[in-house]
């Protein structure tokens, strides 16, 4: 292509992509800052109440960043760290108390494991409200 025909091509597609992205950007924007939204994010999570045994076990793949689960009897499927997954065993127990941001793992040898499942919307929440007290 020569680039007359590549300016024929771009300019018409600048007048497409340019207004749709001006307006995506303040929507996610608002979205992303608006208090009463990540507080309902944050308080579904905390809210969750989940317990049981684990029946299955799942990798996404055989490479270090693959996602890994555990299935529970009432196959509620629990994303775990790479490290735990491999602790993990069949028959493991799982337990999420309704308002709090930890998942308890009960592994076969007897170890507790706690995992915070809630920080980062926890954080994003808290910041928006600091934020929010500043303005």
């Amino acid at each position: 292509m020569n680039t007359k025909q590549e300016r024929e091509i771009r300019i018409p597609l600048l007048k497409v992509f340019l207004p749709i992205i001006a307006i995506i950007i303040p929507i996610v924007y608002f979205q992303e800052n608006n208090l009463d939204r990540v507080k309902k994010r944050y308080e579904k999570t905390r809210d969750e109440e989940y317990s049981g045994k684990v029946i299955k076990k799942k990798e996404d793949g055989d490479y270090p960043r693959a996602s890994r689960y555990v299935f529970l009897e009432n196959y509620r499927k629990i994303h775990v760290s790479n490290s735990l997954y491999a602790n993990m065993a069949i028959g493991d127990s799982v337990s999420k108390i309704k308002g709090s941001d930890s998942i308890y793992f009960y592994l076969k040898n007897g170890e507790i494991v706690i995992k915070d499942v809630n920080k980062s919307k926890r954080e994003d929440y808290e910041n928006l409200i600091n934020k929010k007290r500043k303005e």
